[in-house]
């Protein structure tokens, strides 16, 4: 009888999943995936999207390699002309 309770509990979640989240995104194929708008998002406004988090991620890995001393902080710092 276990089993039978199992595979219902399973075929809930998977009518569950299908109806809150494929069938809405095969609904909006043209927008970008982002929750709460139904608007498609511009090829421009995304790849700005894309360089923003690409230059920070570059900042956050930069700060990285500072923190754990795996780069030299005497090359970055400005030589002294005294």
């Amino acid at each position: 009888m276990s089993v039978w309770i199992a595979a219902a509990i399973a075929f809930a979640a998977i009518t569950a999943t299908y109806f809150s989240c494929v069938r809405p995104h095969l609904r909006n194929k043209g927008g970008c995936g982002m929750a709460g708008g139904t608007a498609a998002c511009s090829d421009a406004e995304l790849d700005h999207q894309v360089a923003e988090l690409r230059e920070e991620l570059r900042v956050l890995r930069a700060q990285d390699a500072l923190d754990t001393g795996r780069v030299s902080t005497s090359r970055l710092a400005p030589p002294n002309d005294a």
